[in-house]
């Protein structure tokens, strides 16, 4: 190699010059496979991460942009369900439904006898039916049995049967069913 330095260029010295550039390009290879390789792994990773991550802030952004929209429905369904368990309550509420049924029959001045019938439940409710019978004229038992359609709970007329006039008066006999909301022992607790 001294050789070299003094300007001339022995197969040694390409011997040399060879191994060195041997030894750098193993380096290079053993730093590719050693260090870029696994560094790839890890940059596969964290791209696949950050694909996971944008895809969540997207979902996000969604849902929030249409939070406003959902908090509003939210508020119509509890208005519509606090409706619902108005008209169909789950505690029973017999005595004050009987109550204002005769206040109803009073407003109207008509003679009411109410008689309890069998009840029947299922999975979700129970059906409270009476059998009615009413007196008066025509258009008193007629508006009795308007208000009781309208009638703030949910009750349901059948077998409705209005007898002829009789001296003016008229007697009408149905069915009236009310309802009561049954709850599991799950839906109590929570």
């Amino acid at each position: 190699m001294i050789d070299f330095l003094k300007g001339t260029v022995t197969p040694r010295d390409w011997a040399a010059v060879a191994g060195i550039l041997g030894a750098t390009a193993a380096m290079i290879i053993a730093f590719y496979i050693l260090m870029h390789l696994s560094q790839k792994s890890e940059l596969v990773q964290v791209q696949t991460d950050d694909k996971q991550v944008y895809g969540d802030l997207l979902q996000a952004r969604r849902i929030n942009s249409g939070i406003d929209a959902l908090r509003e429905e939210t508020k119509r369904t509890e208005k519509l369900v606090s409706e619902f368990e108005e008209r169909l309550p789950s505690r029973r509420e017999i005595p004050t439904l009987l109550k204002e049924f005769e206040a109803m029959a009073a407003q109207e001045d008509i003679d009411v006898e109410l008689s309890p019938l069998s009840r029947s439940k299922d999975t979700r409710k129970e059906t409270i039916p009476y059998s009615i019978v009413a007196r008066g004229t025509y258009h008193q038992v007629a508006s009795f049995i308007n208000r009781l359609e309208r009638f703030k709970r949910y009750l349901k007329i059948s077998d409705l049967n209005i007898g002829r006039s009789v001296q003016g008066v008229t007697t009408a006999r149905f069915t009236l069913n009310t309802y009561r909301f049954l709850q599991t022992a799950t839906e109590e607790v929570s």
